[in-house]
């Protein structure tokens, strides 16, 4: 069971913390108990919360530490287990495993030893982090490099006309490639989207056209989220891509939004993540663009908007950004800060939102 580590590692742990003082619950209540605590966490947390205890655990069997001090760890421990990840992991690496251990001691009941000390030495495996375990930053997809791949494919192609609209879709409504694709063709996904999840809609003052796309899960709300995707002055527009896609593949309405059919299948075809970015990436690495992966969309998305002087605050909102993550996935601030500074003088003041931004009253 891929959740068990993170429920499980220790049972007595769990047992115990659920007793009450000469008194049992129905079984029915502890049940729902731990049903509620599993539902707590998405399965990707699950299973990285679990591959991060398990190395936990690895070095306490190394090092023979007792039981009692692994659980609840002690503070030196938690501070030893922080330490071993110095010059070797990242700081990222050593906070998620020690957030992990916390995350098990919350469902246990268990005190927590964290302190400011151990907050110090996180900080310091941040600061000596390896340059084999640091990452580069994620080149952002360009509103030029959407164009160039919409100039190489072939539109009148079922595949290729899924591949369009699904690009421009998650560049202009900054989504997680994940949240529209699932990650293989023969994988039955419940949080993408189907055909009947999108819906068009034209405002009754300007005729600005528009489509709204419930996503049903979403990385930050399991229950869904709805995005618009607006109209764009620019070869890039999503709009007629999806209407094209739509019409060529003829989707019905049960079916995963952007699927495409095939002379060789009955039924459409869902595209996955995988069959998408080898497509573009095959595109893109003949005309010198590095390779692509799924969240550039969204990051090249959102500084495209901000760039074209769209206020932060809407971008954010309807980019579904959390506070932290925003900031922290900024692209092109050459560009950006033009766009988003003031300008005091009449005689050089532009308008606010240029006339190609879709956001224009």
């Amino acid at each position: 069971h891929g959740n068990a580590s993170l429920l499980d590692t220790s049972p007595k742990l769990l047992t115990n913390s659920l007793l009450t003082p000469s008194y049992s619950l129905p079984i029915s209540d502890y049940n729902n108990i731990l049903l509620a605590l599993d539902k707590c966490y998405a399965t990707s947390t699950h299973d990285t919360h679990s591959r991060a205890l398990k190395h936990y655990r690895m070095f306490c069997d190394e090092r023979s530490i007792p039981q009692k001090l692994r659980f609840p760890a002690h503070e030196v421990v938690l501070l030893a287990y922080a330490a071993s990840h110095l010059g070797s992991f990242s700081g990222g690496t050593a906070k998620h495993r020690i957030n992990a251990l916390k995350t098990f001691h919350d469902i246990h009941n268990l005190p927590w030893h964290g302190s400011n000390r151990l907050t110090k030495v996180l900080k310091g495996v941040a600061f000596n982090t390896p340059v084999s375990s640091t990452r580069p930053l994620r080149a952002p997809v360009t509103k030029t490099m959407l164009k160039r791949l919409l100039n190489e494919l072939d539109l009148h192609t079922p595949l290729d006309a899924a591949v369009a609209a699904c690009a421009c879709t998650a560049f202009w409504g900054q989504c997680r490639l994940g949240e529209l694709l699932p990650p293989s063709s023969s994988t039955l996904s419940s949080t993408v989207p189907k055909r009947e999840h999108l819906k068009r809609s034209a405002s009754k003052h300007n005729n600005t056209q528009f489509y709204e796309l419930q996503l049903p899960s979403t990385k930050t709300n399991r229950h869904g989220q709805t995005i618009t995707i607006l109209q764009q002055e620019h070869a890039t527009n999503p709009l007629p891509l999806l209407q094209h896609h739509l019409a060529i593949n003829n989707i019905p309405r049960s079916a995963t939004l952007f699927s495409y059919v095939s002379s060789s299948r009955h039924t459409p075809i869902p595209l996955s993540k995988r069959r998408f970015l080898a497509r573009c990436n095959s595109i893109w690495s003949t005309l010198g663009y590095p390779h692509i992966t799924g969240h550039c969309f969204r990051i090249g998305g959102t500084s495209q908007l901000l760039a074209s002087g769209v206020p932060p605050d809407v971008v954010k909102t309807m980019g579904r950004w959390s506070s932290d993550a925003f900031l922290r996935y900024w692209r092109h601030l050459d560009k950006i800060a033009p766009a988003q500074t003031p300008r005091r003088s009449h005689r050089s003041r532009t308008p606010k939102h240029p006339s190609h931004s879709p956001y224009k009253k």
